[in-house]
């Protein structure tokens, strides 16, 4: 739709597709973390385009994330479950998803691939091995399913997130999870987005929720994603104003 009115010959307010990383540091509160990571996936089933696509976690940290993740209701898949996902809602041959897959809830995605637990799943995390992008996983996932992926370290984290979004999503939005307000500044400084969310749920801050951003679910991406603006796309953007203008000597 954007690309159609891009050439439309009228002018145009674009954005763009997201594929937001969400780094974990190693001193992140993970609980928090891994409550806002629930609640915003979950949240609308996952077709925010803000929402955290990919999961990046500090090795030290990943096993008590998953631990904290499962506590707020996620499903962290075994790598059989990783297999039988992908077989039910990968398309042959590509690297999409089926379309039946989008804006589905958790649980109903579980029940038709058949993964259970004792608890009601609100988001599916995938593990994945490696930081290759070039697989279904590391894209945009309009479905209340997410990527793990580990690393060692933070810059290794950033390094990471840099190539997730230069994949998909650039210039749209990054989160990062860490009480080291150096590290927020690093991070902020060196991903090409146009929102950056320091320990908040991606879905509700974008939209200015719990981040103060102004109130918008039409979100620029700028020209880091050949968009003509980096704002959330509000009334303001959409004025016309006159300026009379008197002559200063």
């Amino acid at each position: 739709m954007v690309k159609a009115a891009y050439r439309s010959g009228t002018p145009t307010i674009g954005v763009g597709p997201g594929n937001a990383p969400a780094l974990i540091c190693a001193d992140a509160d993970l609980q928090h973390a891994a409550e806002c990571v629930v609640i915003s996936k979950s949240f609308d089933n996952g077709l925010v385009c803000g929402s955290e696509n990919n999961l990046v976690v500090v090795r030290s940290v990943r096993d008590a994330f998953v631990d904290a993740l499962v506590k707020a209701g996620a499903a962290v898949l075994t790598s059989e479950e990783v297999a039988r996902l992908t077989a039910r809602v990968v398309v042959p041959g590509k690297e999409e998803f089926r379309g039946e897959l989008l804006g589905q809830s958790a649980a109903a995605i579980a029940g038709f691939v058949g993964i259970k637990r004792e608890y009601d799943i609100q988001l599916i995390v995938v593990p994945v091995e490696g930081h290759s992008c070039d697989h279904v996983y590391a894209r945009e996932k309009m479905a209340p399913i997410l990527s793990l992926f580990t690393v060692r370290n933070e810059q290794e984290g950033l390094d990471l997130s840099l190539d997730l979004l230069q994949s998909e999503g650039t210039g749209h939005t990054a989160v990062i999870h860490t009480r080291d307000d150096q590290q927020i500044n690093r991070f902020a400084a060196a991903v090409p987005a146009s929102r950056i969310l320091a320990n908040s749920p991606a879905s509700h801050g974008v939209i200015g929720f719990t981040t103060g951003l102004m109130p918008s679910l039409t979100l620029g991406c700028g020209t880091f994603g050949s968009n003509s603006t980096t704002d959330n796309v509000s009334y303001r953007n959409l004025l016309n104003i006159k300026r009379l203008a008197h002559y200063t000597e």
